[in-house]
């Protein structure tokens, strides 16, 4: 009877392996379904590039965890520029989407960059942090960025019958005559920026005043008339940036 009695009191009891192994189930569960974002590329490297090029750069996003998340706030550097706005604000579990930005380079020249996107969403892995990496070569004393070919962007165009504008114009005008430059006008006015100015000019300025005032009635408001013409351009710079045969 004493020897049962031993070995029913040191017999181990699976209980407690139970009670530990409930325990640490209700203790991955809320981890497993926790949102968890991820990025892929996690670090965006352009390599080297030269100052004024603007630089696409693309991150997808992916929802890896089993809860919905949702996005409530993504915060970018002063040059990276989102291309489209973001309508997207919610991800279901294995659902991504693609961030979309461009990097201005402009004013970044001899610098090495390292700049962080946060992306802030509900979930306690929030922010995730993403990067964009590179080196930017300075201009040379000889190149331009195209934006400031943009800021000072004029186009002179000639009104004068083709056959007088070959025989000279006026250094970098093209030839519109005057009886096609209304629709000229209208056939491009879709790539024709506000800020562009477009100066028109004739012999004396007469004629070019009068297609400006009709292209500025119509709403084109890039028109002007360049006073004077190309008679005055000679009266006070010779034949300085006049061109021909």
């Amino acid at each position: 009877m004493r020897k049962l009695r031993r070995l029913i009191t040191t017999k181990s009891s699976p209980l407690p392996i139970l009670v530990l192994a409930i325990s640490l189930c209700l203790f991955l569960i809320p981890s497993l379904s926790q949102a968890q974002l991820k990025a892929n590329p996690e670090e965006f490297n352009f390599g080297t590039i030269r100052e004024g090029i603007n630089v696409p750069v693309k991150f997808i996003l992916t929802n890896s965890g089993s809860r919905k998340i949702y996005l409530k706030e993504i915060r970018t550097f002063a040059s990276c520029v989102q291309r489209s706005p973001l309508n997207q604000k919610s991800l279901a579990p294995g659902e991504s989407l693609e961030l979309n930005y461009i990097f201005e380079s402009l004013g970044y020249g001899g610098a090495v960059i390292e700049k962080e996107i946060q992306i802030f969403f509900e979930g306690p892995n929030s922010p995730l942090k993403i990067k964009i990496k590179g080196k930017i070569l300075p201009l040379e004393s000889y190149q331009a960025p195209l934006g400031e070919v943009l800021y000072n962007f004029s186009v002179l165009i000639d009104l004068r019958p083709t056959s007088v504008y070959q025989q000279e114009h006026i250094l970098g005008a093209i030839n519109i005559p005057a009886n096609r430059i209304l629709n000229w006008a209208k056939r491009w006015s879709s790539r024709i920026t506000n800020d562009m100015v477009i100066y028109l000019y004739d012999d004396d300025g007469q004629l070019s005043d009068r297609i400006a005032q009709k292209l500025r009635a119509q709403g084109y408001r890039q028109y002007v008339s360049l006073v004077g013409g190309i008679k005055e351009w000679k009266n006070q710079y010779g034949q300085k940036g006049i061109v021909g045969r």
